[in-house]
């Protein structure tokens, strides 16, 4: 059984209980839509949900309403414990381009805990490339990307076999973004896709980090749309970082 104090999912093919301790893949009101929701305010929910280890990751400067380059400078200054969890502070970039560059400078990017690499439109056009496989490769380069975001969007293709070997080589790790999998998610084919990234990472022996992408409070720890497919595909709760704290700080080198 995978399961928080507000979340919790049956898997048949454990007995014991893991907590999902860790959600590293949310938003504030800071990155200018879904929410009015504070850090203070999302550090409140996720106490309340047993979440150990909240990370920050606003969306980069490219997204239209979201923070600038001086906010995210500025995060080395931000308190570490806020109402008794631990805080981390990222960002999710944008690439904005087939090169692989990001929307915010390296030198900044040294300052941050991690960094998340995603594709947002309109930084790149939905189903303008076959294939986006080398552009998130050269984004990899970047300081504290540790993470790649929801790489299930159909509308930006990849070759997942690819991509996830050159992100095991390099101690990269994909997400799998309950924001894919709910009914209504905007994003294209994430079912079938987080399918085949759990096949891949489970063949690979490739950990994954599973990911509210709330925005605000309310679905902070949120993975209930995630749980049936790591049932479906019985995967190994040790490629799981969401309850390995230890193994979190390893990856981030803290």
């Amino acid at each position: 059984m995978l399961t928080n104090k507000h979340y919790t999912y049956d898997n048949m093919y454990k007995n014991n209980v893991s907590s999902i301790l860790i959600d590293l893949h949310t938003h504030s009101l800071s990155s200018g839509h879904g929410s009015t929701d504070t850090i203070t305010d999302m550090a409140k929910s996720a106490c309340q949900k047993g979440i150990q280890v909240l990370g920050i990751s606003e969306h980069g400067p490219a997204t239209f309403g979201s923070a600038k380059s001086s906010y995210f400078r500025s995060l080395k200054l931000a308190e570490r414990r806020r109402c008794g969890i631990t805080i981390l502070y990222g960002a999710e970039l944008n690439i904005i381009n087939i090169n692989g560059d990001v929307d915010l400078e390296d030198e900044i990017l040294t300052g941050l805990d991690y960094a998340f690499i995603s594709i947002h439109p309109p930084a790149l056009t939905p189903y303008e490339y076959a294939d986006l496989t080398d552009t998130y490769i050269k984004a990899m380069s970047h300081p504290k990307v540790k993470f790649l975001g929801h790489i299930d969007d159909a509308r930006f293709p990849v070759n997942f076999w690819k991509l996830l070997e050159y992100a095991k080589e390099h101690g990269i790790y994909p997400e799998i973004n309950n924001g894919s999998l709910m009914p209504d998610a905007y994003r294209v084919s994430g079912q079938e896709n987080c399918r085949k990234i759990l096949d891949i990472c489970k063949r690979i022996h490739l950990p994954v980090l599973l990911s509210s992408d709330s925005h605000g409070r309310k679905n902070v720890g949120n993975m209930e749309y995630i749980f049936p497919l790591l049932d479906e595909y019985n995967f190994p709760e040790e490629l799981i970082i969401n309850h390995r704290p230890d193994f979190l700080w390893k990856i981030l080198d803290m």
